[in-house]
């Protein structure tokens, strides 16, 4: 969470959701309900905004997609034009570069060919012969 919002803000939500587990287990259910929260302070269902998004995108004469959706469309597009995956991983939040990597990583081959070309380009080392082994 703290690559996308503030230390504070982590934290506020990280006490809401175990406020909520405990609500959820009180009433018998054990379902956490997902909530966004309104400019207004009152919360609303995750359900109203994938509405609102749904409209938008008819509005804007564009295909439906999910709101999720947005968050790959962002790392594909960050990885694809040069970010670090360090980056994309932090932005995402990720637990592990190898998780990105794992998903992602089939956009950052340009780069990688780059760097072979880099080592193309690159002065000869001198040749040296491997260290001969002494008998004892």
């Amino acid at each position: 969470m703290r690559a996308i919002f503030g230390d504070q803000l982590a934290e506020t939500l990280r006490k809401l959701l175990k406020t909520r587990k405990e609500e959820a287990l009180r009433n018998g259910s054990g379902e956490v309900t997902g909530i966004i929260f309104h400019s207004n302070g009152n919360y609303i269902e995750q359900n109203h905004i994938r509405k609102v998004f749904k409209r938008l995108l008819t509005k804007a004469g564009l295909r439906e997609i999910r709101v999720h959706d947005i968050r790959h469309t962002t790392a594909s597009l960050l990885l694809s034009d040069g970010a670090s995956p360090v980056y994309v991983k932090e932005q995402l939040g990720h637990t592990s570069i190898q998780m990105t990597v794992d998903i992602y990583g089939h956009l950052i081959p340009s780069s990688n060919r780059g760097a072979i070309n880099k080592l193309d380009t690159r002065q000869s080392a001198p040749q040296t012969q491997p260290a001969q082994k002494q008998m004892a």
